[in-house]
Formats: C-alpha cells, sequence, structure tokens
C-alpha cells in the first residue's frame, strides 16, 4: 500500500519548547516539520524556525503564518524564512485579497501555498498558474469529489497540490490519505491531535500515512468500552 511522508505541526510556542518538539518528533521518524507563525513580533517567529533548523537539521520545514502578515511584512519576511531552508510558506497574507497573494507568490523567494484563499473550486480557478500550491482540505473544499476537481483544474498550470486537513479521527482522514498520491505536500496529522482515535488503519505516529490495503476505506474501529462491559469494535 502506498506510503506518504506527512507533515506535523509544531505551534507559536517558546523557542525552547519549539525546538524540543522538533527533536522528539524527527525522533519519531517526522521528516516534514509545519511551523507556525504570525506573532506581533515577527522577530519572535524568525527564531522560532532558526531553533527548529538547528534542532532538525535534515528535515522538510514548511511555515504557516495562517494569514497574520501583510503583503509588505511577508515580503521582506520571506526571503529571511528561505535562508533558513523553508520549503513553502503556506497563506502569508490575510485571506480576501488573491490577486495581492498572486502579486506576492510572484515575486517571493519561496513557494506560496494559498490556503484560506483556496476553499473551493471557484478559488482554485482564480488563482491556478499564479501561485506555487493550493492547500485542498477536504472538509473545506466539499469532498472526495471535489478535491479531484482541484486536482484536475490545476494539474499542468505550475501550481501543486497540498492535502490537508482539520482534526478528524482516522476514518475523516482516511479519504485524503488514498488521495495523498495527487500532492507534492501532505499535512495529515489531524486525527494524531485526538486523545483517544476511535478509528486505526491509515498510520501516521511515525511520520508516514498509509493505505491499508482493506476493503474501503481501510479503516478498523478500535474496541471501546462504553460502561458495564459494553464494547465497540472488539471481536
Amino acid at each position: 500500500p502506498p506510503v506518504v511522508a506527512t507533515a506535523r505541526t509544531i505551534g507559536i510556542t517558546s523557542p525552547l519548547h519549539a525546538a524540543a518538539q522538533a527533536r522528539a518528533l524527527t525522533a519519531s521518524g517526522f521528516q516534514v516539520l509545519k511551523v507556525k507563525a504570525g506573532l506581533p513580533d515577527p522577530e519572535e517567529d524568525v527564531e522560532r524556525l532558526r531553533v527548529v533548523r538547528d534542532a532538525a537539521p535534515h528535515a522538510r520545514l514548511l511555515l504557516d503564518p495562517n494569514g497574520a502578515w501583510t503583503p509588505r511584512h511577508a515580503a521582506a519576511l520571506l526571503p529571511r524564512f528561505a535562508a533558513l531552508g523553508v520549503e513553502a510558506v503556506e497563506q502569508p497574507v490575510a485571506p480576501g485579497d488573491p490577486e495581492g497573494l498572486a502579486a506576492l507568490a510572484e515575486r517571493s523567494p519561496l513557494p506560496v501555498i494559498a490556503d484560506e484563499d483556496a476553499v473551493g473550486l471557484e478559488d482554485v480557478r482564480r488563482l491556478a498558474g499564479r501561485v506555487h500550491g493550493v492547500n485542498v482540505k477536504l472538509a473545506k473544499c466539499g469532498g472526495v469529489h471535489a478535491a479531484l476537481r482541484i486536482a484536475e483544474t490545476v494539474a499542468g498550470s505550475g501550481t501543486a497540490l497540498m492535502l490537508g486537513c482539520l482534526t478528524a479521527s482516522s476514518l475523516g482522514l482516511a479519504p485524503a490519505v488514498h488521495l495523498a498520491g495527487l500532492a507534492r505536500w501532505t499535512d495529515l496529522d489531524g486525527h494524531l491531535l485526538l486523545a483517544h482515535d476511535p478509528w486505526t488503519g491509515i498510520g501516521g505516529e511515525d511520520g508516514y500515512v498509509r493505505t491499508s490495503g482493506l476493503p474501503g476505506l481501510g479503516v478498523e474501529p478500535r474496541a471501546v468500552r462504553l460502561g458495564r462491559g459494553a464494547e465497540v469494535g472488539a471481536r
């Protein structure tokens, strides 16, 4: 079955904690780290990226400011992040101005991936060939069929796919795992944020998501006790 490296997110936290997370994640097998940014003082974001790079010198790094920067700030900051070996930046400026995002992508030293500006098919049609990537989330775009339409739309345009997610169980993420071969970047770690995932079958704990080869979506329910000895998913 296909095996694809997935990113794992390091949130906005202290440089010390970010470095510790980077070391722990790469030791677990993660080769791709997505680092959140967007603090009022961008120097703190630069420092967080610097210590993550030092802690994980061989990791692929993605940056996600969640639209926190103005175009002017983004243009000034992106060369500094490129110098730290960041591979791509996700939605660097506030959503709602796709023309501004495309203009930034044209002069950016880093690939620019649209996220909040690429919700559905019509958004992607406006941006295809004008940004370096679009982040497709099945829960955002309308499901598997919509994601395939988006893939068809950007094919040959120079715009690559990123497959992302919201927090969800392995069942919720399984369809995206089956599409992961279409993507240049894969960020399917939402099930790893759950204290108790009621489903199993897509992996991820070692830095790789995979299809199990089982029928259907390839996931199975975990055995979960529901009080008084009741059990779901037991065999």
